[in-house]
């Protein structure tokens, strides 16, 4: 066998391996990507549930309208991003009631702008919903969906919200009392919807809310302890 013969075996094996090698690394890569890959569409999937539902427990009253408007675009985007890969069927079924119901927002109708809490168990699915809302805008602003500015201010109406409901349930509860004539019951619950309420004074929105209150309670402390209210 000459040296020649030899060498050109050697060359080729070299070759084969090499090749083996970079088919091999190739294959790796590409199991790589498609898994990252499936990650992702994964988290997307959890993420427009997780909208989904957000958008379903939360009344207008509560989800301010550009964040609402916010999440629907992005669930709406990702039910096509998903749907070519077979992930959210649901989800697709329910698209056009999607769309129709962002253009509704668009032109300022909220259906449900008016809808309270009305139970314990409501109000904490609700602040439990808007507890999530944050989070899910900073996703969003890490993925250069959203600018920070407009998350930070959405997240400062969402703390609003928070409060709101509570005053809400409490408002509901005193005039539950009331119409028992059990005006002391009542006026505890609404001085501890005005504390509520201070928490987030400085909300422009606060403002009505708080005159209100403040009006009922002297208006029940005068009722109940005549001209000298000073009982607070």
């Amino acid at each position: 066998m000459s040296g020649s013969f030899i060498v050109t075996i050697i060359i080729i094996v070299t070759v084969v391996l090499l090749l083996a090698i970079l088919i091999i690394s190739l294959l790796r890569l590409y199991k790589e990507r498609q898994e990252k890959q499936q990650r992702e569409l994964e988290q997307l999937s959890k993420r427009s549930y997780r909208v989904a539902d957000l958008l379903n427990v939360l009344p207008d009253r509560y989800l301010p309208l550009t964040t609402k408007v916010v999440l629907l675009e992005y669930l709406i985007s990702s039910i096509h991003l998903l749907g070519r890969h077979k992930l959210v069927v649901d989800l697709e079924s329910a698209l056009p009631g999607y769309l129709q119901l962002l253009e509704e927002l668009k032109l300022g109708q909220q259906a449900s702008i008016n809808d309270k809490v009305q139970t314990h168990v409501q109000l904490s699915h609700v602040q439990q919903g808007l507890q999530s809302v944050p989070l899910l805008l900073r996703g969003l602003v890490n993925s250069d969906l959203v600018d920070k500015a407009t998350a930070k201010d959405q997240v400062a109406q969402i703390r609003f919200s928070y409060c709101l409901a509570h005053h809400d349930l409490l408002v509901k509860e005193a005039q539950a009392s009331l119409e028992l004539d059990k005006k002391a019951s009542a006026l505890e619950k609404l001085r501890l919807a005005l504390a509520e309420m201070e928490k987030v004074a400085t909300f422009e929105q606060a403002d009505p809310v708080l005159k209100k209150l403040q009006n009922t309670i002297q208006r029940i402390e005068t009722e109940l302890f005549g001209n000298n209210s000073t009982a607070s």
